[in-house]
């Protein structure tokens, strides 16, 4: 009973460290409440980071958190983390800073290593999807140990995701193929 009671606090304390992976709620405690303004939700909808998911924006000491949730009361599967205008350091965002939100990420026992660069919205294939890593410059990906991605696209904007993410876009390309498929007229 002890060794059920301390694993399942280590698991509690492991969620509470790590902020992808958090519900609405525990992001409103974290950040404030959200800040989905009419503006907010355009770009959502012309610009989502999760097509289909629940998105939330949150504004933080001086940065935008906009945060995709594939249920209500679920977790965040993805995250994207921008500096606001105004910031004293500027808008791009300093290796400090991309450190800071890894660890902030990082729960006990993880570990982040670098990976190739593989954008998963990209078209091309073999030779060409090698290459499109050398013309991406400024965009770095590291991979956790449970599979959850951390990308820094072009130092604007750093990427966090969680594997269900990248799961759950393929399910939704296969399903709009399909469906694609299935209203071709039967000539």
């Amino acid at each position: 009973m002890r060794v059920l009671a301390l694993v399942l606090s280590l698991a509690i304390m492991a969620v509470a460290d790590a902020r992808i992976g958090e519900t609405a709620i525990q992001f409103a405690d974290r950040y404030g409440a959200p800040k989905d303004t009419a503006t907010s939700k355009i770009m959502d909808k012309g610009f989502p980071i999760l097509e289909e998911a629940v998105h939330h924006t949150y504004e933080y000491q001086g940065w935008k958190i906009r945060a995709a949730f594939l249920q209500l009361d679920g977790p965040a599967v993805r995250m994207d983390f921008q500096k606001m205008s105004g910031s004293p350091a500027g808008i791009a965002i300093q290796d400090y800073e991309l450190r800071a939100i890894a660890s902030a990420n990082t729960p006990p026992g993880m570990s982040w290593s670098r990976m190739p660069y593989d954008n998963p919205d990209s078209p091309n294939k073999g030779l060409a999807k090698v290459a499109e890593a050398f013309v991406a410059v400024g965009q770095r990906m590291w991979k956790r140990t449970d599979g959850a991605i951390l990308w820094c696209r072009s130092n604007l904007i750093v990427r966090l995701e969680l594997p269900i993410a990248r799961q759950y876009e393929v399910k939704l390309k296969t399903e709009k193929e399909q469906k694609a498929r299935a209203s071709v007229p039967q000539f």
